[in-house]
């Protein structure tokens, strides 16, 4: 490819990601893919770790009460336990 069609990284990256990915550019075409796939099996590895729990936050306990509530357009999942005498909650938007 030439390099005025050289992709570039998206605008949104942390800078230190956008220079890995523009050092990347420069390295062979196997060399690339190798790292592809490495970075497709860590986006695997992060889902699977987001959904642990059946998908509840940090902190919240497997036996916590789930509720959905829509508050003006947004639902959120609302989530209840006790922890010896005391009742906890979590509130988050999926």
């Amino acid at each position: 490819m030439p390099p005025a069609d050289r992709p570039t990284p998206p605008d949104e990256l942390d800078p230190e990601l956008r220079a890995v990915l523009e050092a990347l550019a420069d390295c062979d075409p196997g060399t690339i893919r190798t790292v592809a796939d490495h970075a497709d099996a860590l986006a695997t590895w992060a889902e699977s770790r987001s959904t642990e729990n059946d998908g509840r936050p940090d902190g919240v306990p497997e036996e916590a009460t789930v509720s959905t509530l829509e508050v003006d357009g947004e639902t959120y999942r609302h989530y209840q336990w006790r922890e010896g005498d005391a009742i906890r909650s979590k509130t988050v938007r999926p």
